[in-house]
């Protein structure tokens, strides 16, 4: 990635391992257009230079701490598809807003 990700403070205080936390801040900044990540476990093992199992444990520490829903369908061009969402254990009962940074729903130009 090129540009760097917001890891909110719920994120960054749980108990989950680092690199999920790092994922996660990956998931949320993938989502910003249209609410979702749709990235396989085989770009994300390559963006953090881990192996894809480590890639599986972190996504499902996510989805076991309500950090992220994972959604799966099926395209017929495609195949498979898996859609990432960020949850409302950031913070609200709604989709988490990744321009929102703090309580004040200051924004930040990304």
């Amino acid at each position: 990635m090129n540009n760097y990700i917001l890891i909110p403070n719920d994120i960054k205080t749980s108990d989950i391992p680092a690199g999920a936390k790092v994922l996660y801040g990956d998931i949320l900044y993938l989502s910003k257009l249209k609410g979702y990540c749709h990235a396989s476990n085989s770009y994300f093992s390559k963006e953090h230079k881990v192996h894809k199992n480590s890639i599986i444990n972190w996504i499902s520490c996510l989805k076991k701490n309500k950090f992220v829903t994972v959604m799966y369908g099926v395209d017929k061009k495609k195949g498979t598809l898996r859609k990432i969402y960020p949850t409302s254990k950031c913070g609200n009962k709604k989709n988490y807003d990744h321009r929102t940074i703090n309580k004040n729903k200051t924004k930040v130009v990304i």
